[in-house]
């Protein structure tokens, strides 16, 4: 064929050759460019039909996608079917591996893109039916490409009674195909997307081991592993994560893998900013417990202040005022450059404690604490939150931090990513999945919102120790009232626009709930559209979206003394998720959602396209309440008059997405009064110069 021209492709070299057919260099003579083209097998159009051929190579054509090789053209001429592709210069997964296996690193690497490229083609309805090694090319430069999507042979019943024989007498048709074929496949049936999750998963597993998980000698003894036998152990030094997740995939049921590639793809990436650690590690690997920051200015904490957490994207900032909130002190940034989505501050049981989490892509999402305001941190070696092996997930990042109940000092909650909550029940030492809720029979059908699919709210009754409720997007709410044990779905009355059905029983996308804990049967919730309140412990919802801009928005706060009285931060739309008009206003209602008034005094009126965050929005719980806010393009701004008056107080910071108050109580030394508005101007003037001293940036 060397020398030849098909159609106006010219044909230079031989690149390959396999059980489909040939693969040549080829030169387009009308685009002036090198292809790939392969000219497939006799014996493979006689067996699927040209017709069927022509129609799968014109489907598969339509994709486009990075990591998926292109298909320019698909002809026939005389007898000879050929497709034309992208040229990818680079080497196969299978001439890839070595005995050993590749680094973790790449295997989450490839396997990521390799998903993506799956979740593609899926969504469009494409299957690809042979994922192997020799399928997947990877290029100089580390991106993967995946061969041959809609070209693979359909394996009818009658082949399956010939895996008996030798792979000698079958490598026409099955050499390098059969120890990847799902058990559902072996048995007659169609291959589908769950047999390409399978497929993905063998690719995995040999990647990380240097070996197939199902071997033998034969046709029929490989099938019978396939089909009966567990896979081997994986080696020690194959961390947990990755582990869980090729277990996942070669679930022998489909109904128990991975059912999205989108979902796989979504655990090998958390798995990449993980820190990958044998199931062995030495003491030589441990490093120290603690991390003392040096270098900066810390806060100087005294009874009575008033402190502010404030998490962003690229790490933690630490405020302190006295009570008259008049003039802020501030340190950090703790954790440079990790994004920080949670916080909290726990002073129950004489503690002074600071939480933080810690998501960083090289590192991963790590759960920290202080207990010197800020000075020196916990150091875990591993990550204390982490899904259950068997379960087949690797923590992304931790969205919400929750402290329990006053008479539960040591309990504490955090709601993480992909969708989950996990408790404490000794003060953070350990923590355990509530498997009740992550075994929800709806949780297969929860679709990831835009930022993932995450729980991010989390509110306990303040009276019934067995009633909580959290917040999941795009799950909607979910109420326990045993403690855990069970859950229900709570969303009648709130409506969802991007499904058919337009009050479903769950799937909503919710973006915040709160209570006031002297009225708990009685809760307010902004949705990705519209805002609700609820009078019978969130059994059902009525709109109160009357006298604001948009009843869109992301954060929601309750008044720390008033059960009537909440705040919102409207944004304009789905599509432009900034302040409506460009003026930043925060909404209040007195009456409990039946009119809402505009607080806008000190706050930018023009030109203020600003967003304010689920998390961002905070209060503390002093008397008049101070309120804070953080936007996305790292202004801080403070009302110490619960909202009637703003002022910036700290800007230039990265991207805002959590900002937490509280009212530090020393042990046995009750609270400082406000000072006298007639301090005379001789100590005013000194106390500013002290706070300048401190770091104050204003």
């Amino acid at each position: 064929m060397i020398g030849q021209t098909l159609d106006h492709y010219r044909i230079t070299a031989q690149l390959g050759e396999g059980g489909m057919g040939v693969v040549y260099r080829a030169r387009d003579e009308v685009l002036n460019r090198d292809v790939a083209l392969k000219l497939l097998a006799q014996g493979t159009i006689d067996k699927v039909g040209s017709g069927h051929l022509l129609r799968e190579a014109q489907t598969a054509s339509s994709l486009s996608h990075p990591n998926i090789c292109t298909i320019h053209q698909v002809g026939q001429t005389g007898d000879d079917f050929y497709v034309v592709m992208e040229l990818i210069e680079g080497r196969s997964l299978s001439d890839l591996l070595t005995a050993t296996g590749l680094s973790m690193e790449t295997v989450t690497r490839y396997g990521a893109q390799i998903a993506d490229a799956l979740a593609h083609a899926h969504d469009r309805g494409i299957v690809h039916r042979d994922l192997k090694g020799s399928n997947v090319m990877v290029t100089g430069d580390g991106r993967v490409k995946v061969l041959d999507f809609g070209l693979a042979t359909r394996m009818e019943r009658e082949e399956v009674s010939e895996l008996t024989l030798s792979y000698d007498t079958l490598e026409s048709k099955l050499v390098g195909t059969l120890p990847y074929m799902s058990p559902e496949v072996l048995r007659g049936h169609k291959a589908d997307h769950l047999s390409d999750i399978w497929a993905l998963g063998v690719m995995l597993y040999e990647a990380a081991a240097g070996r197939l998980p199902f071997r033998g000698n034969t046709g029929f003894e490989v099938t019978s592993a396939i089909l009966r036998e567990p896979p081997p152990p994986l080696p020690p030094s194959v961390p947990h994560g990755l582990a869980a997740v090729i277990q996942r995939c070669l679930m022998k049921e489909p109904a128990e893998r991975y059912q999205r590639a989108s979902e796989v793809r979504a655990a090998l990436e958390a798995l990449q900013g993980a820190v990958l650690q044998s199931r062995h590690p030495s003491e030589e690997t441990r490093g120290p417990r603690t991390l003392v920051l040096r270098g900066m200015q810390h806060l100087k904490v005294k009874n009575g202040d008033v402190l502010l957490l404030i998490g962003t994207n690229k790490g933690a900032f630490l405020l302190r005022s006295s009570r008259d909130r008049a003039r802020w002190d501030v340190a950090g940034p703790y954790f440079h450059g990790q994004g920080v989505y949670a916080m909290g501050y726990d002073g129950r049981n004489g503690r002074h404690r600071l939480w933080v989490s810690t998501n960083s892509l090289m590192w991963g999402t790590f759960l920290r604490s202080s207990d010197d305001f800020g000075r020196i941190w916990t150091n875990p070696l591993e990550a204390s939150i982490r899904f259950p092996v068997e379960s087949g997930n690797a923590l992304k990042n931790i969205w919400q931090f929750c402290l329990g109940r006053a008479d539960e000092p040591d309990t504490l909650y955090c709601g993480v990513e992909p969708a989950a909550l996990f408790e404490s029940r000794d003060a953070g030492e350990s923590w355990s999945l509530v498997r009740a809720l992550y075994d929800h029979p709806h949780r297969p059908r929860w679709m990831p919102s835009n930022g993932g699919l995450f729980l991010h709210t989390i509110v306990p009754d303040p009276e019934n120790k067995a009633r909580m409720y959290v917040g999941v997007s795009a799950g909607g709410v979910y109420r326990t009232e045993d403690g855990g044990n069970t859950w229900q779905a709570r969303n009648s009355g709130i409506r969802v626009v991007f499904m058919p059905e337009k009050y479903p029983e769950f799937g909503q996308c919710v973006h915040k709930i709160v209570l006031h804990e002297s009225r708990p049967e009685r809760l307010f919730l902004q949705n990705h559209w519209g805002l609700y309140r609820s009078d019978n412990w969130g059994d059902s919802w009525q709109d109160i979206a009357r006298g604001v801009p948009s009843d869109f928005g992301f954060a929601m706060l309750m008044h720390p003394h008033d059960a009537d009285c909440v705040y919102i931060v409207p944004v304009e739309s789905d599509e432009f998720r900034c302040t409506p008009e460009g003026r930043l206003r925060v909404y209040r209602t007195r009456n409990a959602g039946g009119s809402w008034e505009s607080l806008e005094r000190g706050l930018p009126q023009q030109g203020a396209y600003e967003t304010v965050l689920r998390d961002a929005f905070a209060t503390d719980s002093l008397d008049p309440a101070g309120l804070y806010f953080g936007t996305r393009s790292g202004k801080l701004y403070a009302s110490k008059d619960e909202g009637k008056s703003w002022k910036k107080i700290l800007e230039g910071l990265p991207q805002i997405v959590c900002v937490k108050g509280a009212v530090i109580q020393m042990d046995g030394v009750p609270a400082a009064r406000p000072r006298a508005k007639g301090k005379p101007a001789a100590k005013r003037k000194a106390a500013r110069t002290k706070s300048v001293k401190c770091g104050n940036r204003r």
